[in-house]
């Protein structure tokens, strides 16, 4: 996937709705929204026994169908596991890896590798989520996001990184009140490090294709803030995207062209 110049706007509905109904209903409902806003691209991340469901009524909109993890192996004797090919053949065109609930389970460093390799044989887009336990004053924490990405892209030849997102997903700011979160100036700070580890590792190019989005604590608030003043490219959200009045208020928050926002800044100059 090459970098996007519309927001991307990924909904990760963790183990919910509790029936395919519900699912059905509140997929509509977000298509809906969604719809009204051509300035941003929206992904959708549901269990997995709702991927095949849903992408059959993506067809029919603009949303794209996700899953939130994949296993390490690829087939065979593996009870309950399911495959980066697998969750494809069902309609997938993305998947999260390393997703900070699966890393909390047991995922560590290498699994999370591995699993991008099986990804790999895809076509999916890979949605690799980073983020750090903790903040201290003397920077370590960027010593967990350096390994993190370079354990996860190590293997990844200059082509593949056309199918990498990075997610950064600080677990401290997961959960707390959206005005203590994070500032937009310290989420264009880590922006600006993961840029720059990206480049010093596989050059300009490389780190100007990948997008980087933010999850953790995304609201209706201070989504606008987050995305523009941040400078990412998207935003990768958790309980405001099954909730669909609120998804449906961050859209409203965020939609307003890169170029607009731009121009603006310049008029105050």
């Amino acid at each position: 996937m090459k970098k996007n110049k519309k927001p991307f706007i990924i909904g990760n509905w963790k183990m919910t709705p509790s029936s395919l109904d519900q699912a059905k209903k509140r997929f509509i409902s977000i298509r809906k929204a969604a719809l009204k806003h051509r300035n941003i691209e929206v992904g959708i991340c549901p269990p997995s026994p709702y991927v095949f469901p849903l992408a059959q009524l993506a067809k029919k909109g603009k949303i794209k169908i996700g899953s939130q993890d994949v296993s390490v192996h690829s087939e065979g004797s593996h009870t309950g596991e399911i495959g980066a090919s697998m969750f494809e053949t069902s309609g997938a065109v993305m998947t999260l890896i390393g997703h900070s609930e699966r890393r909390a389970a047991g995922d560590t460093d290498a699994i999370v590798a591995t699993k991008i390799s099986q990804a790999l044989k895809t076509d999916m887009t890979i949605v690799l989520c980073v983020g750090e336990s903790d903040r201290d004053d003397h920077g370590e924490y960027l010593n967990v996001i350096r390994k993190q990405l370079k354990e996860a892209i190590n293997q990844l030849g200059r082509s593949q990184f056309a199918q990498l997102v990075i997610a950064y997903e600080p677990v401290w700011a997961i959960g707390r009140k959206d005005n203590v979160a994070i500032t937009s100036h310290d989420l264009h700070q880590m922006v600006i490090f993961i840029k720059k580890f990206l480049k010093e590792l596989w050059g300009e190019t490389i780190s100007s294709i990948v997008p980087v989005l933010y999850g953790g604590s995304v609201t209706a608030e201070n989504a606008h803030d987050i995305l523009w003043n941040g400078e990412v490219d998207g935003l990768l959200i958790g309980r405001a995207s099954w909730e669909v009045e609120s998804l449906s208020a961050i859209f409203d928050a965020i939609d307003v062209p890169r170029k607009t926002l731009q121009v603006k800044k310049k008029a105050k100059r």
